[in-house]
């Protein structure tokens, strides 16, 4: 556990969550029944959890199909926001951006689904090694950004796989920090 927490320490991102427009919870593949795995799971329950501290009037889930989706499944964002729906979210404060397939399309296509909202400013919500990388692609987005750092994580219950993602990460905040090509 101890060093999970060690390696995400510089991945994640530390104070206050203000109010703001939009509350963006990060997709995660899909359990193969369709149900939430423990990661989506504990990443709508944080979503939700700012909702209802009325932190930003819509929450977003973000998500489509993953590779390993078997045929006939549907996108992550819906799954996140009927769980959030059982979870007491009004269906008017929903909004699902299913399209995107990775870290840097939640950014850009949550930007053209949230437009119509005029939201400018957002909460990105997901665990606390993806964080940093996340919020570079909502600011390169155009989003006023700030995250939600999750403190009892699932990466700091399983210490060899928090250790695996947090390492897996700073590779990919490598490639993302030099990626400028354009979504799509």
């Amino acid at each position: 556990m101890v060093a999970a927490r060690a390696l995400s320490w510089p991945l994640a991102v530390t104070g206050t969550v203000p109010r703001v427009d939009a509350i963006v919870v990060l997709g995660s593949p899909l359990a193969e029944d369709g149900a939430l795995t423990i990661v989506g799971e504990e990443r709508v329950r944080a979503g939700v959890a700012l909702h209802r501290a009325g932190v930003a009037p819509l929450l977003c889930m973000t998500g489509g199909m993953s590779r390993r989706a078997r045929r006939g499944a549907v996108p992550e964002a819906v799954g996140m926001a009927q769980r959030a729906g059982e979870l007491g979210v009004p269906a008017e404060a929903l909004r699902q951006e299913t399209r995107s397939r990775f870290t840097k399309e939640n950014a850009f296509y949550s930007a053209a689904l949230l437009a119509a909202d005029g939201v400018r400013s957002v909460v990105v919500v997901t665990q606390p090694f993806h964080l940093r990388r996340a919020r570079l692609w909502f600011r390169r987005a155009g989003f006023v950004v700030y995250g939600e750092r999750m403190r009892e994580s699932i990466q700091f219950a399983e210490p060899l796989r928090g250790v695996r993602w947090a390492l897996g990460e700073y590779a990919a905040l490598l490639r993302d920090v030099v990626d400028r090509a354009p979504v799509g």
